[in-house]
């Protein structure tokens, strides 16, 4: 147990734990991540302070290459702003993973998140006050949709697969034009992408717009400069100007801090049974008529890709899916109306928790939307007797396809699970690998199906079901036993579903062998402790398999990954989406899977599914697919020129030679930070709580008997270095924590004589040693520099003190900070008196050399953003020499052909034209002395800013003067 403090000690530390750090310190973040359930890497803390540092830019992208965690880079940035009280956060992300971003930020920062979508969205939206309780998530079809709900003041939003908004330049993408037009009131916006450049450096110019229309000025002058100025060396002041906003870590950068390990396919060739067959032909010719009465309109798309895709994954998902849209077909006939002027109620035909969350979405807006299935009006009157009858010979149709998919109670695909399992169960042993695997299905029935031919097999025990709902008999009794074994602690949210959820998750990992699990399990889980994944139905969409993947291949994994992927040898199209998968996309294998460029060319996984859809309808023998995935293929292929290789490699991936240094630097920065932080809010905590809390062992674990404050329950605690369950874990950010600083910073600390004992104490320098028997007195204040940059404040305390031992010698704040760290084993009762003006000169001196520091620091911010003036003035100098550039090229046209033209009156005509030229390069030079000068006096403006920077305003808080003595 360490030694308990005194109130001197807990003031200090106190001010030392609240005090703010300079905003490219690492010191800046440590209670966030002293709070946080994950140790962020080195490049990790970089980019957060790249993009917190930044206060002179309303936004920054952080482009760090795949499998690099940008996500947790976002998390601390969100977690800086909801700790500032800046909580009106909104986060756009691709539809598949909104539920990601919600479980991420709540497990890993515990910070509330909800999920906008067309019901909830009124209600989530109704907050006026200017502040959010919670993050709001949306997608980005759904910003595209409701843009003017959204357009508010945001503090922060942050854009996840953002290479959707490259097209930005183009002026068509609808999505990122409503985007941008979204964070244009935001205060700062984070754009994460490893695909910041695809294939047109003007792309880079469309990313940056989003979040800073005027950054380049205009897309002519972008291109004057950068694209037809080339030659001119114009590529280094390019990548200058991205390394301004953008921070790009690449693999190599990171590869001493992240073990990254391998991926190996395995692929189970099996041939479906001529019962299965022969189904799959009569669906695929029903889905392939010009004319159905069960589908009308726009979604006719969506819905066969769904059922081609239950048709893929069992007899018993096609099955019910099939008898489903028969018995909708049938109600309508009843009803006397076809193809309903509503929209077709979705769940009547598909399970809503087997729709993935883009196929949802788009059934949700499609709901809400104008556009319907089919005619404008429902028909009162009666259906026509040919009409009904046709309809009736269809539901008919479905039936009997729905019968003999029943009547297959064996897939052979199922046949082949078990030796699937024992091919991935030996892999795993030769690595040493704990043998667990996670099979994913598109389909509860299938997931049902699987379950039973599994458990009939053999291999029952262990086996654990995840979906959309986790209420099985199974699964609850699972969940019951969680919530008893954690009834006292952090765990247990009190929301179902979340608590369902991690139940699944924590029996899996501590008694399961196999999860069979739906869409649900790729959404925001961590299965780092699992390394076999079966897809057993193989989803179209790369970024979607990408996604399943990385729950099992992310950081934390400590085996190679073995992915198992079934191949129907008597489906030539599955086969074909497999090889594009696997050799285009390289999914299965390397490292990271896939790369960076391939998957960052797919915009919309949905829409690369319907494409994939598409060939399935429209090719009717096997010759027209396999020439409609060589087309697919040479779309999609890895084949981006050498000149963009070239131009994102110069741009992009040599931003800052110095990463290595400053990825080293946070390295040993953080662990000493995050040590030095937990020590001394220990040392606080148990000062503060004395009489309320029982601490056991070194303290890190306690029983608070009595709370101080009402938001903080009694029982068993524990600090985030040692984890105890059923307990909960102490924050920082807590009120408990907050109340403990506030009242260790209130005490009266008068004068008096502190003895402190070297032999006493855990910690004793070299320095403080060679110290020993002497007194003296030490004085401490914190020094705090105010500055504002754009309307943020970036201020900066330091803790300013000194002491003077009695023969006169000067000891520096460091020697300070060690004679605090002692045991103090008597505290005067008396008061003493201190000249205080004998610190006068020393500390003068050291407040002299923090200024100097500061005012670096702050006239950077100031520096920076004159530095954006004068790129600004070049890049409008360079729009308009090309202008005029043109307007001198069309003048000198018009002289040449009036001196080779024979009537005098086209010669008179072609004159005046060169004229007319003559003078509109005239007049935009006029034009461009006033720009320049209104330019010049906004760039002297900016130094003006920084020399007034250099005279912030400072103020000095005077905490105590002691007397001291060192003892043996």
């Amino acid at each position: 147990m360490p030694n308990p403090i005194t109130s001197y000690q807990a003031k200090y530390y106190a001010h030392e734990l609240q005090r703010s750090f300079a905003n490219d310190h690492v010191g800046k973040l440590a209670g966030l991540l002293f709070d946080a359930q994950v140790e962020p890497k080195p490049h990790q803390i970089d980019a957060a302070l790249f993009a917190l540092q930044t206060p002179f830019l309303p936004g920054v992208i952080l482009a760090d290459e795949v499998g690099l965690g940008k996500t947790i880079e976002a998390g601390i940035v969100i977690t800086q702003y909801w700790a500032e009280r800046r909580r009106n956060i909104l986060i756009v992300a691709p539809s598949s993973l909104r539920q990601q971003w919600k479980q991420e930020l709540f497990e890993k920062f515990l910070i509330p998140a909800s999920i906008l979508d067309p019901k909830s969205k009124d209600t989530l939206l109704a907050n006026t006050s200017g502040r959010q309780a919670e993050v709001l998530i949306c997608s980005y079809e759904f910003a595209q949709r409701h843009e003017q709900s959204l357009l508010r003041a945001w503090d922060l939003v942050v854009a996840d697969e953002a290479h959707r908004l490259r097209n930005h330049w183009t002026g068509k993408g609808k999505i990122a034009e409503s985007v941008a037009h979204i964070v244009s009131g935001a205060h700062k916006t984070v754009l994460l992408t490893a695909t910041p450049l695809q294939n047109k450096l003007e792309e880079l110019y469309g990313l940056v717009s989003v979040f800073d229309p005027n950054y380049f000025y205009s897309l002519d002058a972008f291109r004057e400069r950068y694209i037809k100025g080339r030659d001119l060396g114009n590529g280094d002041d390019l990548a200058e100007r991205v390394a301004t906003v953008a921070k790009r870590t690449l693999r190599r950068d990171a590869d001493k801090y992240i073990h990254f390990t391998k991926r190996t396919a395995i692929t189970m060739e099996f041939t479906p049974s001529p019962e299965e067959q022969r189904l799959y032909e009569l669906v695929n010719d029903y889905l392939q008529r010009d004319d159905l009465f069960a589908f009308a309109g726009s979604q006719r798309h969506l819905a066969a890709l769904i059922i081609r895709k239950r048709l893929g994954s069992s007899t018993h998902a096609v099955a019910s899916t099939l008898e489903r849209i028969a018995d909708r077909l049938e109600g309508e006939i009843r009803g006397g109306v076809y193809r309903d002027a509503t929209g077709r109620r979705w769940e009547m035909d598909f399970e809503a928790e087997d729709l993935t969350d883009e196929e949802l979405e788009e059934v949700q807006e499609s709901g809400t939307s104008p556009r319907s299935f089919g005619p404008q009006s429902q028909s009162t009157q009666a259906l026509p007797e040919e009409i009904a009858e046709a309809m009736r010979d269809e539901v008919a149709e479905l039936r009997e396809y729905a019968a003999l998919a029943r009547s297959i109670t064996v897939n052979q695909k199922a046949a082949k699970l078990s030796d699937a399992i024992d091919r991935g169960f030996d892999r795993l042993r030769e690595l040493g690998a704990p043998e667990k695997a996670i099979i994913f299905t598109d389909s509860t029935k299938t997931q049902e199906y699987i379950a039973r031919c599994l458990r009939e097999s053999g291999r029952g025990e262990g086996l654990v079901l995840f979906n959309g709902t986790n209420d099985g008999p199974e699964q609850t009794a699972i969940y019951k036993a969680w919530l008893e074994a954690n009834k006292d602690g952090d765990l247990v949210t009190g929301i179902p579903a979340v608590d369902r959820r991690k139940a699944l998750v924590e029996y899996f990992r501590e008694q399961g062998t196999i999860m069979i699990a739906t869409e649900a399990a790729a959404e925001g889980i961590n299965l780092q402790f699992c390394s076999m994944l079966v897809n057993y139905d193989l989803p179209w969409n790369p970024q979607r398999v990408e996604q399943r993947i990385g729950r099992v291949h992310r950081f934390g994994q400590k085996y190679d990954v073995v992915v198992v992927n079934f191949s129907n040898k008597g489906n030539l199209a599955e086969q074909r989406i497999l090889e594009l998968l696997t050799n285009k996309f390289q999914l299965f294998s390397s490292v990271f899977g896939a790369s960076d460029e391939v998957l960052g060319a797919i915009e919309d996984g949905l829409d690369f599914e319907k494409r994939i859809s598409d060939i399935l309808t429209s090719s009717r023998t096997d010759a027209e697919i396999d020439k409609a995935f060589k087309a697919l293929d040479t779309q999609y292929a890895d084949d981006i020129s050498a000149e963009m290789a070239s131009a994102k490699a110069k741009v992009f991936d040599n931003l800052d030679p110095h990463v290595q240094d400053r990825l080293k630097a946070y390295d040993a920065q953080s662990g000493e930070v995050l040590n030095k932080f937990e020590r001394l809010l220990l040392a606080v905590t148990m000062h503060e709580l004395a009489g309320r809390a029982t601490f056991e062992g070194d303290g890190r674990t306690f029983v608070l008997n009595q709370s101080p404050v009402k938001d903080a329950p009694a029982g068993r605690y524990f600090f985030k270095s040692q984890p105890l369950e059923n307990a909960h874990q102490y924050r920082y950010a807590s009120p408990l924590a907050q109340h403990v600083i506030e009242a260790a910073k209130a005490h009266d600390t008068p004068a008096r004589e502190l003895t402190f004992s070297l032999g006493q104490s855990e910690r004793v320098s070299s320095a403080i040693r060679a110290l020993e028997g002497t007194s003296g007195e030490l004085t401490l204040s914190v020094a705090t520099f105010r500055m504002r940059a754009r309307d943020e404040n970036v201020s900066e305390s330091y803790l300013l003190a000194g002491a003077l031992t009695d023969d006169g010698r000067w000891l520096d704040e460091e020697y300070v900070a060690d004679i605090l760290d002692l045991a103090c084993i008597k505290v005067g009762g008396e008061p003493v008196a201190v000249d205080e003006g004998r610190f006068a000169p020393h500390l003068d001196l050291r407040r002299t050399e923090l200024e100097q520091e500061v005012q670096g620091r702050n006239s950077r911010y100031y520096d920076q953003q004159e530095e954006l003036i004068y790129r600004n003035q070049q890049d409008r100098k360079a729009e308009h020499d090309g202008t005029v550039r043109d307007y001198r090229a069309r003048e000198k046209e018009a002289r040449k052909l009036a001196r080779q033209a024979d009537d005098p009156m086209e010669q008179l005509r072609l004159k005046k034209e060169a004229r007319k030229w003559e003078h509109r390069a005239e007049e935009a030079d006029e034009d461009f002395r006033y720009t320049r000068k209104k330019l010049r006096a906004e760039g002297d403006k900016y130094l003006e800013l920084i020399e007034q920077s250099l005279h912030g305003t400072q103020e000095t808080k005077h905490l105590f003067t002691v007397r001291w003595r060192l003892s043996r």
